[in-house]
């Protein structure tokens, strides 16, 4: 388990039975106090040469742009970045305003079967800003 000193944020390393995956479950906020958890996580997985790191964020309640830096980053590494569902609205949102949906993929398990409510929106709508305040 990768925790933080303050904050209410933690990452969980589940078994899968395999060394060339790793399944992170990651929980709470996660903001410049509390990102340190997830980056050990995922520099954990980078140096145990994972060909695949599952991201489970359906209990994240809050990412900032730090959280999205570490994502894109893990993203950009030698390893597949896989974030697991469902996606929380506040996480999608995210995603949606920054351009960096269509970045990730998304799966609602770890098999790497996308989520076909969670495909990567073409555009975001003009009045989104107004939908959808989770």
């Amino acid at each position: 388990m990768y925790g933080t000193k303050s904050g209410h944020a933690q990452v969980r390393r589940e078994n899968t039975g395999s060394a060339a995956t790793w399944l992170l479950s990651a929980s709470g906020e996660f903001d410049v106090d509390t990102i340190d958890c997830l980056h050990d996580a995922l520099t954990a997985a980078r140096k145990a040469h994972a060909e695949r790191i599952l991201l489970d964020l359906a209990d994240v309640v809050f990412g900032d742009s730090t959280f999205l830096h570490e994502l894109v980053r893990a993203h950009r590494g030698p390893s597949r970045l896989v974030l697991v569902g469902p996606l929380p609205g506040r996480l999608r949102r995210l995603f949606e305003l920054t351009g960096t949906y269509p970045l990730f993929h998304i799966a609602l398990d770890g098999d790497d079967t996308p989520d076909p409510e969670v495909e990567p929106p073409t555009a975001v709508p003009p009045d989104a800003s107004a939908a959808d305040p989770a």
